[in-house]
């Protein structure tokens, strides 16, 4: 079956190589590494992109973008730090009702 992946775009940028995945049954383990890497941080710039605002940036200049970044990474951690300690907090609470 043969699927039409469309423009793969440049191979080198400003010196830097980038690899995109390709359909290669002779792929070296270091560049499954490399793919797999990428496509584990790929859903967290969408989630970033979605679900905090990432989308559009209302603050003004280079400023801004370094501004929205940091709130939007703040943002993340902060709930990942919640969602912990809403566990941390369920596990303490059904241990202290056993001691009841």
């Amino acid at each position: 079956m043969f699927f039409r992946q469309g423009y793969r775009g440049p191979k080198m940028i400003n010196n830097t190589a980038l690899h995109t995945p390709k359909p290669d049954k002779d792929i070296t383990q270091t560049k499954r590494k490399r793919h797999k890497r990428r496509a584990a941080i790929e859903p967290v710039i969408g989630h970033l992109k979605h679900d905090y605002r990432m989308s559009r940036n209302y603050l003004k200049g280079t400023v801004g973008d370094a501004i929205n970044v940091i709130l939007a990474a703040a943002a993340m951690n902060f709930k990942r730090m919640m969602n912990k300690w809403k566990v941390e907090f369920i596990f303490l609470g059904l241990k202290i009702a056993s001691l009841l």
